[in-house]
């Protein structure tokens, strides 16, 4: 599991550290700048760099306190200068203690005053180390720090930023338009939020996370935003024992379809199914050719137009109560009739059924609609644009904290299909950080609809069950894209790779 953080968490997590467990910050310090090193040995070693030659460019916050130790730990070993900004009377006693090791070491340590000697440097250097501001920073960067970044801006030396690219907030990952971009991240701790939403991924390259020498049960106990590894599967999937049967594993019933659109209601159900799910029945008005056998079929009277009729609402009930998990939604249309039987099973079961609703099914909610924890809404950007009445574009500018304000607002579970994607009951939340563009194709949510709803009837919890559902989806999107690439992917590509994923 990852563990993200905040930046005031991430100060939480620091003075935990220091005030609770006494591990002093100069301990930290020296802890951050001898993994950093170790990881830039690797890096050195993979790009097949010999001697490489380092320029850091250093603040006088605790940052370039972190820059300062790192220079005298690589020192012994390559070509080594410092440019430095900022005011040594207001360094921390930590990183004034640093500054002046680098100096008395006889690394070349040299302040920049002004842009005139900022644009008189030359950077005929293999590497280049961003320790200015950190994760204190954001993306209004003034003065010489901006005209650093103007001036590196386009150097082809290796980059590598310490905790943080100088110009990316890590709260929110918006950057300036000269944000550091960085080859490597090396950050302190653990993952911070802005390196991984938003336009943080553009310029934070491959983020490596540096041990501070404490344990990570301080990181545990403070975070509240987490990712998923492939570690984590065999630890959260149900397992499965020698004497049972398939209603041990879950009944999952799906009412979704339409004479339209038949095809996403089988790609729900053959997901369904194929996620392990002990039994799948799909209620629609019309079975595409391509649903598979052991899906039960469950015919439901048609509207003119042919979606679900409202009065299917009694024909449902006795499958309803029998289901462990119900899946509303893809392919339903928008057919008045239709939607007002959907409002009726939610109205009337949202407290005591487990509920995934998505795509048409999303249209009876407004911004007054109040759910329970039981139901996962999977929205993409436009649909959750509907239903709030906040603009598309500021839902994908602030994704994470959107979907977090109205999981709270509408008292449900939130899969917020973005990039990445977020999950959350608007407390605890997963981002998603597998996936490709190639699985941005008609029908991928329908099958994501399906390996949600059988994770939910198989006993997980519902923010468990639809922020694994999330990753297991993407983790097939990425098997098929290694095999074969992005272009050729489709939503039945992600069923067929689900028994490699699981």
């Amino acid at each position: 599991m990852k563990y993200i953080l905040t930046p005031e968490e991430m100060k939480n997590a620091d003075k935990n550290a220091i005030e609770n467990y006494g591990v002093p910050s100069i301990v930290l310090m020296e802890n951050a700048a001898r993994s950093s090193a170790i990881f830039i040995h690797q890096i050195i070693a993979e790009l097949g760099l010999k001697e490489p030659s380092f320029t850091f460019f250093c603040g006088s916050g605790n940052n370039g306190g972190d820059g300062f130790a790192l220079a005298r730990h690589l020192f012994d070993l390559y070509k080594v200068r410092v440019f430095w900004i900022g005011d040594e009377t207001k360094m921390s006693e930590e990183t004034h203690t640093n500054f002046l090791a680098a100096k008395r070491l006889g690394i070349p340590v040299t302040k920049l005053e002004n842009n005139e000697e900022v644009e008189r440097l030359t950077l005929d250097t293999e590497i280049i180390v961003d320790a200015l501001i950190g994760v204190g920073g954001n993306e209004n960067i003034r003065g010489l720090a901006l005209d650093i970044l103007r001036k590196i801006k386009n150097s082809k030396s290796v980059k590598i930023a310490i905790d943080c690219p100088t110009g990316l907030n890590s709260l929110n990952g918006v950057a300036n338009e000269f944000c550091f971009e960085a080859d490597y991240t090396i950050t302190m701790f653990t993952y911070k939020l802005g390196l991984l939403i938003n336009r943080g991924p553009d310029f934070t390259g491959k983020i490596l996370v540096a041990n501070l020498g404490v344990p990570n049960f301080i990181v545990k106990s403070i975070s509240k935003t987490f990712a998923y590894e492939t570690e984590d599967l065999p630890l959260l999937i149900p397992t499965r024992y020698r004497r049972s049967s398939k209603f041990n594993y879950g009944r999952v019933l799906i009412i979704a379809g339409s004479e339209r659109y038949p095809g996403a209601a089988a790609l729900t159900a053959n997901a369904s199914i194929k996620s392990g799910a002990g039994l799948t029945i799909l209620a629609s008005t019309n079975f595409h050719p391509a649903l598979l056998p052991e899906v039960i079929r469950f015919p439901l009277p048609a509207t003119v137009s042919g979606s679900i009729a409202k009065n299917s609402y009694d024909i449902l009930l006795d499958e309803i109560e029998k289901s462990d998990a119900i899946a509303i939604g893809p392919g339903l249309t928008d057919d008045s009739e239709t939607l007002s039987l959907v409002k009726k099973i939610i109205d009337n079961f949202k407290d005591r059924k487990k509920i995934v609703l998505d795509a048409d099914g999303l249209k009876i909610l407004d911004p007054n609609s109040i759910l329970t924890k039981n139901v996962i809404i999977t929205p993409h950007s436009g649909e959750l644009s509907k239903i709030t009445g906040i603009q598309r574009s500021q839902i994908e500018q602030n994704s994470y904290f959107l979907a977090k304000e109205w999981a709270s607002k509408l008292n449900c579970i939130i899969h917020l299909k973005s990039v990445p994607p977020v999950t959350t009951d608007g407390e605890i939340s997963y981002l998603c950080l597998t996936g490709n563009p190639g699985m941005a194709s008609g029908g991928s949510g329908d099958v994501l609809t399906g390996i949600i709803s059988t994770f939910a009837a198989r006993g997980l919890p519902q923010l468990i069950a639809a922020s694994l559902g999330a990753f297991v989806h993407s983790l097939a999107g990425d098997n098929y894209a290694q095999k074969y690439g992005m272009e050729t992917l489709t939503a039945s590509s992600l069923i067929d790779c689900l028994p490699e994923v699981l």
